[in-house]
């Protein structure tokens, strides 16, 4: 299950006994729990029924007297164990043990970075659970997420202004969020943040990061692209994410290309975004790009392109190859009409 059907979940009252909270976007961890946390505890009981244990300082004993407990003047209970991949084995255990027969009024949420998806701890929450992954979005994904939170905050984002952000900050959700809410601000009475309110704000931020050397490959801009991903090994910047986001990105890009001759951008959403019933202009113009984009690559092109980006993920995860030359190897083959 994803974040956005966790919250449709919740916002209809469907409240699982257990859930597990895994992945790397912690920013989307706390709104899950916090509402979560809304749904099932009434603020005034909050001291009797909301507990957080971290995992590392626990025992076997204390999670099993804490997921005990009765709810005080309430149905739910919730009791959070913050990175269980850190539990002591005997504290795993008795977890596991409690997945087998969970207390029906208490609400438990397990939350790790990394859990090994091969192990009985793992294969017990699927089975007696609700597992919840909570990856880092991907570019176009943390465009729509930013666009969402400066309406939330009352405010309109050009889209151009909206890249920017995301190209100079990142996507860390916490990162984003905090320049929103200066921007916000910046910009009132104002409703419309532009580029040049992003420029005064978020000054020059930590550079161009991946969604800028994804466009790069998308406008066969070698230079900038190296540029880019040199800036990201420095930054050490995780080279597996950034061949993951560039496989997306080709995958797209040879999409668009079988279509050609006969895509609208608003036809192409649905293969660049996740479905959706409707996609305003926001999405259609980002669309649009990439359909002019799909024109500078051959269709040879883009399928030597992904066996070289096959490849390459088999050489950097068997050790074959240093990880960062290996990307720098990959980008060059991408770009250059003879591959090396």
């Amino acid at each position: 299950m994803n974040y956005n059907k966790f919250v449709r979940e919740v916002e209809k009252g469907k409240i699982a006994p257990v859930y597990l909270f895994e992945g790397e976007e912690d920013y989307l961890k706390e709104e899950a729990l916090k509402m979560l946390k809304g749904k099932v505890i009434s603020p005034e009981y909050e001291d009797f029924n909301y507990e957080v244990l971290p995992a590392a300082e626990i025992s076997d004993i204390q999670i099993m007297e804490s997921l005990s407990i009765l709810p005080f003047k309430g149905r739910w209970r919730l009791v959070v164990i913050k990175e269980i991949d850190k539990l002591a084995r005997k504290a795993q255990k008795a977890i596991g043990e409690y997945l087998n027969r969970p207390v029906k009024s208490t609400c438990l949420v397990c939350t790790a970075k990394k859990l090994d998806k091969r192990t009985k701890f793992y294969s017990l929450f699927l089975e007696r659970g609700k597992v919840v992954s909570f990856r880092p979005l991907w570019d176009e994904e943390a465009l729509t997420w930013i666009r969402e939170r400066v309406e939330k905050k009352g405010k309109k984002i050009a889209l151009e202004a909206a890249v920017y952000l995301l190209e100079k900050i990142g996507n860390d959700l916490h990162s984003l969020d905090n320049e929103i809410e200066k921007l916000a601000v910046f910009v009132h009475p104002d409703q419309l943040v532009g580029v040049e309110e992003v420029r005064k704000v978020a000054g020059e931020g930590k550079g161009e990061g991946v969604f800028g050397l994804t466009k790069a490959i998308r406008e066969k801009d070698l230079a900038k692209a190296f540029f880019i991903l040199s800036q990201l090994e420095e930054e050490g910047e995780d080279p597996l994410r950034i061949h993951s986001l560039i496989v997306r990105e080709i995958r797209i890009l040879l999409r668009l290309k079988e279509k050609e001759k006969s895509i609208s951008p608003y036809q192409a959403c649905p293969i660049i975004f996740s479905q959706k019933k409707f996609y305003p202009k926001f999405y259609q113009d980002i669309a649009a790009e990439y359909i002019q984009a799909a024109k500078k690559f051959t269709l040879r092109e883009l399928i030597k392109g992904y066996e070289r980006l096959l490849e390459t993920e088999i050489s950097i995860k068997t050790g074959r190859e240093d990880p960062n030359s290996a990307m720098e190897k990959l980008v060059l083959n991408l770009l250059t009409p003879h591959p090396l």
